[in-house]
């Protein structure tokens, strides 16, 4: 093989590698919206799984080892199954209905290959000991795409009002 042909094969292979380590980020980008949409219609399914009280289905949206931090003890979680069950006892504490949680248009929205991010405004209503009350913060909440399907790794509340 003469200089010239090995200078040719030699930048046909690394323009092939630049374009396979390309590649997925313009596809990636192309495809944001749908992501997008896709993200927010597993989050909208979850608030609405959490306000029917169909605790199961929330825990069956997050991988079996999730981070979550939520305004009630013990405050962290490391399984969405832990901070249902804590949610319950909490709601029986306190005594406290389940509640309706609400979103608000979701105030960032990041997506990078098999990883999402979003941070969501949300209101909390509910009636504790007879009272209604209402809290109001973010809900940030991470997703992992494994087998085609887009899993609960990580949601973390901030509270930031609530009129007690």
């Amino acid at each position: 093989m003469n200089a010239s042909t090995k200078r040719l094969r030699d930048l046909l292979l690394t323009a092939t590698c630049v374009l396979t380590i390309l590649a997925p980020g313009h596809a990636s980008a192309a495809n944001a919206p749908n992501v997008r949409a896709t993200i927010e219609n597993i989050i909208e399914k979850l608030v609405t799984d959490m306000n029917k009280g169909d605790l199961k289905a929330v825990v069956a949206a997050c991988v079996p080892r999730a981070s979550i931090v939520d305004g009630f003890p013990p405050y962290a979680w490391q399984t969405c199954a832990g901070w249902m069950h804590d949610y319950e006892a909490n709601n029986k504490a306190i005594q406290g209905t389940l509640g309706t949680l609400s979103t608000g248009k979701p105030m960032y929205t990041e997506a990078m290959g098999q990883h999402a991010y979003i941070i969501y405004p949300v209101t909390f209503t509910d009636k504790q000991k007879g009272k209604s009350v209402i809290y109001k913060g973010s809900w940030t909440i991470t997703l992992w795409k494994t087998q085609g399907r887009w899993l609960i790794t990580g949601a973390a509340g901030a509270w930031s009002w609530n009129n007690l």
